[in-house]
C-alpha cells in the first residue's frame, strides 16, 4: 500500500514540475478571455478558459485563420498594446491577415486582398497595408474585440502560441477553434 501511495504521489509530483516548465518555457500556456467577449463564441465571454501551445510558432509562422495567443499589456488608460516583453497580459486573437497582405473592413465585412474573409458582421475600417513581419488580427465577435482595428498590425515576436483547445467552462470543452456559425453575441455586460 505505501509503495502505491508513493508511486501515486510521484506522478502528480512530476506532472506539476512537468506543466509548470511547460508554462515557464511558453510551450504550454492558459489563456482566459480577459473578462471580455472579443473572441465570442470561440472562446465563451467573460470566464472562458483556453490554453496554446508554443510548439508550433517555433517551427512556422501563423497561418490565416488559427487564434494566436499573444504577449500584451494594458496601459494606464485600459488599452492594449501588443508587446513581446510584457508577461502580465496573453491575448487570444484570430489572424486574417499575413505580412504583404491589404486588409478592409467595408460592407460590413473584412476583405483581405479583395477576397471576403468571413460572414462575421464588421465596422468599416480603413484599409491596412500588412507590413513584413506584421499580423493583422481579429476577434470573433467583432462588436466587443480590441483587435487590430484598435492597436494595428501585430509584429511577429508578440506572437508566441497556438490555441488550441478551448476547456472552460466545461460544457464548451472542444478542440474546434475555426470560426463558430451564427452572430456573435456582441457587447456582454461581464461585471
Amino acid at each position: 500500500m505505501i509503495r502505491w501511495i508513493t508511486r501515486a504521489l510521484a506522478i502528480v509530483v512530476i506532472v506539476v514540475i512537468a506543466l509548470v516548465v511547460l508554462d515557464f518555457a511558453e510551450l504550454v500556456v492558459p489563456v482566459d478571455s480577459n473578462g471580455r467577449a472579443g473572441m465570442a463564441p470561440t472562446i465563451p465571454a467573460c470566464n472562458g478558459r483556453a490554453v496554446a501551445e508554443g510548439f508550433t510558432y517555433k517551427i512556422r509562422d501563423p497561418e490565416r485563420g488559427e487564434i494566436v495567443a499573444i504577449h500584451a499589456s494594458r496601459g494606464p488608460d485600459g488599452a492594449i498594446a501588443p508587446d513581446q516583453d510584457a508577461d502580465d497580459l496573453v491575448v487570444a486573437l484570430r489572424v486574417a491577415a499575413l505580412p504583404g497582405d491589404q486588409v478592409v473592413g467595408r460592407d460590413g465585412s473584412v476583405f483581405v486582398n479583395g477576397i471576403k474573409l468571413d460572414d462575421i458582421d464588421t465596422q468599416p475600417f480603413p484599409q491596412v497595408e500588412v507590413g513584413g513581419e506584421q499580423y493583422f488580427v481579429l476577434g470573433d465577435n467583432r462588436s466587443a474585440a480590441v483587435d487590430s482595428r484598435q492597436f494595428g498590425p501585430v509584429l511577429r515576436n508578440a506572437i508566441f502560441g497556438k490555441v488550441f483547445v478551448v476547456f472552460w467552462p466545461l460544457r464548451d470543452f472542444t478542440f474546434r477553434t475555426d470560426p463558430v456559425s451564427g452572430v456573435p453575441p456582441g457587447p456582454v455586460d461581464c461585471s
